[in-house]
């Protein structure tokens, strides 16, 4: 009987697990995003396997509904200290509809419209296939056909989970520009099959380690179409975010001792590369822990980011205000020591400047963020169960197939073990 009781716990464990895995955002859609086919896209199966590879067929946006894209890795401190995970239509005036890039299911809906503003702003995830998914952000209006289905949807974060399938060129929303809001409708794309190279992935949103650029998915004649718009020098020309280098000051640091569990802007900082232009270094900072140098992107003069080591001591950058507009011009002097493997020692000062050493303002930084298995992102935690649960969620996103399922088969033994055991226990008590 024990026998059968472990093995019946381990099969009940592994179906579990892989509906969590499956779902990826939740159990209900754990539970309920169907299997399809779709001819673009040959045939997709569950369980993370694709058998052809995938394309966008359209292009969301009319062409006269935009006169420009920026890529991957736009910066706008505070909330993207970092470089963004989503590329930009910049709008022209007008209502435009938004179409869905290829066929899918619509997962989620956000309703993200700031208290008293004149405009409405939502957000909508599209599941492509078992690894892919794309969404918008700042849609002015969803379908009226959508809003039919779901029921008006009301305004805060995290968003109304749905499932309501979706073919290539149905329009989903409209997009404009929102006075005081957003000029730009955002399309980002995520592809679990691409891990970036982040040197501590899961310190992230758990999506950020697979963005990729959503035109690199757009077939052939649709590609050149697009990137005929996109405003970039130097290559990858759909840009870039991650430029963490092991060892090295390039790509992106948090406040060492910073509080778990909490993203927090004020504590991020990125020598990174402008989006325009993939040879101009830039320092994105997203607080004031390092004043005077206040909040904002700075071009940057020094050696190259991603040859800067331990090896070369205090380093001296000079800074010149780019973003946002009233600094620029504005003049700083940044000096960065790389420790180890993993740190950075930082200080900066007024105006440009020669000769400068640490004082006791210097902050240090670390490539470890907030997140982890341990944090809450949404309704876990708190309970062993829970954790468990959290760390299969993690291992979905930040590990490899064969990984995953060596982790689940590992965690469902052992939890039908204990399972087995504590009945023994009981049984012996009775």
């Amino acid at each position: 009987f024990p026998v059968a009781f472990l093995l019946s716990g381990i099969i009940a464990g592994a179906i579990l697990s892989q509906a969590v895995w499956l779902g990826g955002v939740g159990w209900p859609s754990a539970l309920t995003v169907p299997t399809y086919s779709a001819s673009s896209l040959g045939s997709v199966s569950l369980g993370f396997v694709k058998e052809t590879e995938f394309t966008f067929t359209v292009i969301p946006l009319e062409d006269d509904a935009y006169y420009e894209i920026i890529p991957l890795g736009n910066l706008g401190p505070p909330g993207h200290t970092f470089p963004s995970d989503h590329i930009y239509f910049v709008l022209n005036d007008g209502v435009y509809n938004v179409r869905a890039p290829a066929d899918g299911v619509i997962i989620e809906i956000e309703n993200c419209t700031e208290e008293g503003a004149s405009y409405q702003d939502y957000s909508l995830f599209i599941k492509h296939t078992d690894t892919f998914k794309s969404y918008f952000y700042h849609l002015s209006g969803v379908a009226d056909w959508i809003i039919s289905q779901t029921g008006e949807i009301e305004v805060g974060w995290g968003g109304v989970e749905v499932n309501i399938p979706v073919k290539a060129g149905d329009i989903v929303g409209v997009a404009s520009k929102q006075p005081g809001g957003s000029v730009c409708l955002d399309w980002g794309a995520i592809d679990y099959e691409v891990t970036l190279s982040f040197i501590h992935p899961e310190t992230y949103y758990p999506d950020a380690a697979h963005a990729v650029c959503p035109l690199d998915y757009l077939e052939g004649s649709l590609k050149e179409k697009a990137y005929s718009k996109v405003n970039r020098v130097g290559e990858p020309k759909g840009g870039k975010i991650d430029y963490d280098m092991l060892g090295r000051l390039s790509g992106n640091w948090f406040l060492e001792g910073a509080e778990p569990c909490i993203w927090n802007w004020s504590t991020q900082l990125a020598f990174v590369y402008y989006v325009h232009n993939a040879s101009q270094m830039v320092v994105s900072v997203g607080g004031d822990l390092l004043s005077p140098l206040p909040v904002g992107v700075f071009n940057a003069t020094g050696p190259d980011f991603r040859e800067v080591s331990a090896e070369d001591g205090v380093v001296t950058y000079y800074l010149v205000g780019q973003e946002p507009s009233e600094l620029k011009g504005q003049q700083y002097t940044l000096i960065v020591q790389v420790i180890g493997s993993e740190k950075i020692k930082v200080e900066a000062f007024e105006g440009h400047q020669e000769g400068l050493t640490f004082t006791e303002k210097a902050k240090t930084y670390t490539r470890t963020g907030p997140y982890g298995p341990t944090c809450d992102q949404g309704p876990m935690l708190g309970q062993p169960a829970l954790s468990a649960l959290a760390t299969l969620y993690y291992v979905q996103y930040y590990s490899s197939h064969q990984q995953a399922v060596t982790l689940y088969v590992a965690a469902c033994g052992v939890a039908a073990a204990a399972a087995a055991a504590t009945f023994i226990i009981l049984k012996r008590m009775r």
